[in-house]
């Protein structure tokens, strides 16, 4: 009991976990988008990777990884990154870990390790050049980060802006001489319309039409960590590019049990859908989001209660 209360148990646990999926890489065939996008476009394919040309440069790691090694050991590099990332965000490890989005992340063998730690930055960073580095970091994938950046930032201290701004505009910047000027709209049209269909995307796809209303509603949270998070659990549902896998986004900030049971009930559907079964996985952001909406909003309802009690002490 000691051990549970101290949290002890969850690291040894995760642990064990970590072990258990890095194990799994090295005998289980995966990989796939990390051996067809992200490989080739770190070592010179840029419209493989349908992200961002300055992505280049954070994908460097890739660039000393062969096949078949190079899922097996960027694994264990996410991996690593995560438990690092959890320090900060306090999630609980296990959870995470087991959650049906961060498996998928693994077995493709995505690098959305890169986007979680720019907005683990941007958002615990005291630091604004850090906080600038960390908006960076978190637009490898810009379909996914941007309606939060932009969200983060309508509320940063206007004196900070400038140094928030630094870091992405040097980048920028730097990146237009090193790929080009016309690389943006090189990028946009291969993303736009050289993207193949994939079925972890078939969630955002059905919902984003419907999704769109829950736009504003971020402007509720006064608190950064849950405007962060209600910001991103509604990109995932009112943006059509979002995939299952990428919904370790939000759940690095929170991860609950039965957060990962809703992760998996898609597959309920599975025997009448088949693959197509995955578009009912907005089940997940969607419930998050209004368990997290109706706690703020009881909250709120309960604060001038709070305040005038206190005031009669007084």
């Amino acid at each position: 009991m000691d051990l549970l209360k101290k949290g002890k148990f969850w690291w040894v646990a995760s642990f064990g976990a970590l072990i258990g999926i890095a194990i799994a890489a090295f005998i289980l065939p995966g990989g796939d988008d990390l051996y067809r996008y992200y490989q080739p476009f770190s070592k010179g394919c840029l419209d493989c990777g349908y992200v961002p040309y300055f992505a280049q440069w954070f994908l460097w790691p890739l660039l000393l990884l062969n096949y078949p090694l190079a899922w097996p050991l960027w694994t264990l590099l996410c991996l690593t990154g995560f438990f690092v990332l959890f320090r900060y965000t306090k999630v609980n490890p296990l959870f995470f870990l087991i959650s049906f989005p961060m498996l998928g992340q693994i077995w493709l063998g995505q690098i959305d390790i890169l986007v979680c730690t720019g907005l683990v930055m941007l958002l615990f960073s005291r630091n604004p050049f850090l906080r600038g580095l960390g908006i960076t970091l978190a637009l490898v994938k810009p379909q996914l980060t941007s309606l939060s950046i932009l969200f983060m930032l309508i509320f940063e201290q206007r004196g900070d802006l400038w140094k928030v701004f630094a870091v992405p505009i040097l980048t920028m910047i730097a990146s237009l001489f090193v790929y080009g000027f016309s690389w943006p709209y090189a990028w946009l049209q291969n993303a736009f319309f050289g993207l193949p269909t994939h079925v972890w995307r078939l969630a955002s796809a059905m919902s984003w039409q419907y999704g769109v209303v829950l736009l504003p509603l971020p402007f509720l949270f006064k608190d950064r960590r849950k405007r962060l998070q209600v910001s991103l659990l509604v990109s995932s549902i009112a943006t059509p590019f979002f995939g299952v896998y990428s919904y370790i986004l939000f759940l690095i900030f929170d991860t609950k049990w039965w957060a990962v049971v809703l992760s998996f009930v898609w597959i309920a559907a599975y025997p009448l859908f088949q693959a197509n079964a995955m578009q009912f996985a907005w089940i997940l952001p969607l419930s998050l989001l209004f368990s997290i909406t109706l706690k703020e909003l009881q909250e709120r309802r309960h604060l001038p209660k709070k305040k005038e009690k206190e005031g009669s002490y007084a």
